[in-house]
């Protein structure tokens, strides 16, 4: 079962039920129960089990409704059986559980592939006054033009970018040294695209809003996420607008590219409508 303090009740769907427990009575009851966002759930019934944990046993009720829900262990049986929370809380470390071990479980995770997010795009709204603008490339150092044609070729490779023969948009790019050598392509699109948006307007977290949900926090973890606006489609018909013109000719973003205004907007929406799918499927059907 699964341990939820915030359910009144323990409950079971009536699958399982049916499936494990149906040699049990059903017995009517008039107790009506409300999901975690406040929708009344009426049980089917509810049947007396004998409970049995380390050297605890009680004869308590559980709760049969019409659910998809885990099994849950509420605070009804949380009187009667006691639990070592400090044993719960702990994050045990086997050696099993190597730092290698880990990486191979979540591989999608930690892949060196570029990841993609499903079923969302990007998509750039222009201005009803908008005019295009094509800048020609800018001169590259000697010193890092190979640099920068190897990045392009990796690009390419990769899917972010695709080479076209024409585009009424053209922004020049800028080439930026990271630590360890390699090039960042930058499209300046300052100059061309970022007027003539119209840009989405969506709340950006604060600095202090995050530093509170860490209060009380003892230990932490960074994660970063790697080329992350790139992991980010861009709908079809707003590819052209986002051409970049470099020394081996104009390529199309297919992927969200750093440096257009909306981009942390609408990357920060899309990273808080998964958080919130993921956590409507946590809590779907938990009980007060």
């Amino acid at each position: 079962m699964e341990l939820d303090t915030g359910a009144a009740v323990s409950i079971i769907s009536r699958e399982k039920y049916g499936n494990d427990l149906q040699h049990i009575p059903l017995q009517p009851t008039d107790v009506i129960l409300k999901t975690y966002t406040g929708e009344a759930l009426a049980p089917v019934g509810v049947i007396n089990v004998a409970v049995k944990l380390n050297n605890q046993s009680a004869r308590l009720p559980l709760y049969v409704v019409i659910s998809d829900a885990p099994p849950l262990f509420g605070r009804e049986w949380l009187r009667s059986i006691k639990l070592n929370w400090q044993d719960i809380k702990t994050v045990k470390y086997g050696v099993a559980d190597t730092i290698e071990t880990v990486l191979k479980r979540h591989s999608s995770v930690f892949g060196k592939e570029l990841g993609t997010m499903d079923g969302i795009e990007a998509k750039i709204r222009l201005k009803p006054d908008h005019t295009p603008k094509f800048y020609q490339p800018r001169i590259v150092p000697y010193a890092i033009r190979p640099k920068v044609e190897a990045e392009l070729t990796r690009l390419t490779e990769m899917g972010v970018i695709s080479p076209i023969q024409y585009s009424e948009w053209a922004t020049p790019v800028v080439p930026v040294i990271k630590k360890d050598g390699s090039v960042r392509l930058c499209g300046d699109f300052k100059v061309t695209l970022n007027p003539a948006i119209c840009v989405d307007h969506y709340p950006l977290p604060r600095i202090e809003d995050l530093f509170a949900s860490l209060a009380g926090g003892q230990l932490f973890s960074k994660l970063d996420l790697s080329n992350a606006y790139l992991q980010m489609p861009v709908a079809q018909e707003s590819r052209k607008l986002l051409t970049i013109s470099t020394q081996k000719g104009l390529f199309c973003y297919n992927r969200l590219p750093f440096g257009i205004a909306p981009a942390p907007a609408l990357f920060q929406k899309a990273m808080d409508s998964k958080h919130s799918l993921l956590s409507r499927r946590h809590t779907d059907n938990r009980m007060r």
